[in-house]
């Protein structure tokens, strides 16, 4: 079965969302599979893999098929030998390196409270990611759903004016700061050098 992708909502939002059948992220991809993949982004924001068992290994592999990966240098957790995963996934999780429930003041898990807010992915990077690859492992029974919004369709339905207010305008996103609006302001001298957006250029 060759891959496909059909919009999910086509009446009354055939460009937003797309689901992909004919693809088993656990297997290499075809050359024909990437080109496919690439352009169901091209055309939607976000792709639903639906039914995928995979291992962190087979993530990564598959992502890999899709260009060069960026390292997990926007989680607090960066020594390897203190992560649960490797420095080539994000681990948006309540677990330590030994797979405990983090204490409720435990920074890692304050510093991911801010994965609660609306917010794009790596946009706090010089060159931000083109994608980001979700795999949910573990879900509770009810909420902790993961939403997404559709910022191309939210800019094309701006009115002409406020297009070319924006046009030239160039946004600068800090991680310290999205943080610190939870409350969370407990950084290293390090991690504040680190995460200190580039100026614009």
């Amino acid at each position: 079965m060759s891959l496909a992708i059909e919009p999910i909502d086509p009446v009354d939002r055939p460009f937003f969302a797309g689901v992909v059948s004919g693809c088993d992220a656990s297997r290499p991809l075809s050359p024909a599979d990437v080109d496919a993949i690439h352009a169901g982004m091209d055309r939607f924001g976000v792709l639903v893999f639906r039914d995928q068992r995979i291992t962190d290994d087979q993530q990564v592999a598959f992502a890999r098929s899709l260009g060069p990966l960026e390292q997990a240098t926007g989680d607090i957790v960066t020594a390897p030998a203190e992560r649960r995963l490797s420095m080539d996934l994000n681990d948006i999780s309540n677990l330590d390196k030994d797979s405990r429930v983090l204490a409720r003041d435990d920074r890692r898990r304050l510093f991911e409270l801010g994965n609660l807010l609306w917010h794009s992915d790596s946009s706090f990077k010089p060159v931000p990611a083109k994608y980001s690859i979700l795999s949910a492992r573990r879900i509770p029974p009810a909420g902790g759903n993961t939403e997404f919004a559709d910022m191309r369709a939210a800019y094309d339905a701006l009115d002409d004016e406020t297009k070319a207010e924006l046009h030239d305008l160039i946004c600068r996103h800090s991680q310290l700061y999205s943080r610190g609006s939870l409350g969370f302001s407990d950084f290293t001298d390090e991690e504040r050098l680190k995460w200190t957006p580039d100026p614009p250029r």
